[in-house]
């Protein structure tokens, strides 16, 4: 694909999804397939921007693409697919999130902690059973 139509495909992207609500955008499987392939571009900002969309479509489908680009060679793609996967909310990314707690980039170690936070605050894979009802009680007299 040359140069200019894939800035003109990644501003399609930004385009459609920038203009709809904040909740989970819905897009054929095919759409999904495209984004993981363009996950795999030469360009590191097609990638950065696919796996944008991938956030903001927040389908299951994407995880094992998104888990992939955790090991891009660009930060921003790193960061941008944890961002993602933190969007889904699976438990499936959780052991890959975890990892990138390790990353070499600052960026990168944040944002999986603001990921595994986002999965954990929803109620994600392990929640609280039993969560204090009152998380600063008051001596009681007796």
């Amino acid at each position: 694909m040359l140069t200019s139509a894939k800035i003109l495909a990644a501003g399609l992207l930004v385009t459609l999804f920038a203009a709809a609500p904040a909740e989970a955008q819905t897009a054929s499987a095919a759409t999904v397939t495209a984004l993981g392939d363009a996950l795999k571009d030469t360009d590191a900002g097609v990638r950065r921007q696919a796996a944008w969309a991938l956030g903001r479509i927040q389908s299951e489908q994407s995880i094992d693409a998104l888990i992939a680009a955790m090991r891009d060679s660009d930060q921003q793609v790193r960061r941008q697919a944890i961002w993602a996967l933190g969007q889904i909310g699976s438990a499936k990314a959780v052991d890959s999130l975890t990892a990138a707690l390790k990353d070499g980039s600052n960026e990168v170690r944040r944002s999986a902690a603001q990921a595994l936070a986002h999965i954990y605050g929803r109620g994600g894979p392990n929640p609280n059973p039993n969560p204090n009802p009152n998380p600063n009680p008051r001596p009681r007299p007796f």
